[in-house]
């Protein structure tokens, strides 16, 4: 029997990959984020992330801040087929579901919703989003001055506008640039979205 080192090597990797995938979300914000119940979901087909941008960013970025009228509040989930949604307040404009998405590097809106929001994304920094099947698409990277979800306010969300057709007609994803601002844990088995201040 012949030894194959590259071999080895390539099952080493994929084997690390596998273990690595459930946790990646705490390695990249160094706080321990729990899930708990025995239901799992699944993440819409539009997680992804930026992978490029078409032209460098002008000024500097605003602050991001968090306002909480307590220490830590419990959001209520709202279960969409194998997702779970949470009502979010846009710029104190719109009210919608968006799928909670710890995959999600940004939190994703439609090219609709930004209309009803007034959010000029046509001003927004062009990039190219790598969705979840691996297609490329064209996004406006946009600020929303305001995302409330439950008594938790998070002022100046980095966000990413996708056309509607690229979100499957959904209002979008409340991703890592809104929920990294907490320590948050998920119990999906009592369909609650926990939020603490950091």
């Amino acid at each position: 029997m012949t030894f194959c080192p590259s071999r080895y090597k390539f099952c080493i990797v994929i084997l690390g990959l596998i273990s690595l995938s459930g946790c990646s979300v705490v390695k990249a914000t160094g706080t321990a984020i729990g899930v708990a119940g025995k239901t799992v979901y699944t993440t819409a087909k539009f997680t992804g992330k930026v992978i490029g941008v078409t032209a460098n960013a002008a000024g500097k970025g605003v602050a991001t801040t968090v306002n909480m009228a307590t220490g830590k509040h419990t959001v209520k989930l709202i279960k969409r087929g194998s997702s779970f949604s949470v009502n979010v307040s846009l710029n104190r404009k719109i009210n919608t579901e968006l799928i909670v998405d710890t995959g999600a590097t940004d939190t994703i809106i439609s090219s609709s919703i930004a209309r009803k929001m007034g959010v000029s994304f046509n001003q927004g920094q062009e990039v190219i989003y790598q969705v979840a099947d691996g297609r490329k698409v064209s996004g406006r990277q946009v600020n929303i001055k305001e995302v409330r979800v439950g008594g938790a306010k998070v002022y100046n969300v980095q966000a990413v506008v996708l056309d509607s057709a690229e979100t499957g007609n959904s209002p979008g994803l409340l991703g890592m640039s809104f929920l990294n601002n907490f320590i948050f844990r998920i119990d999906t088995e009592k369909g609650l979205l926990v939020l603490q201040k950091r």
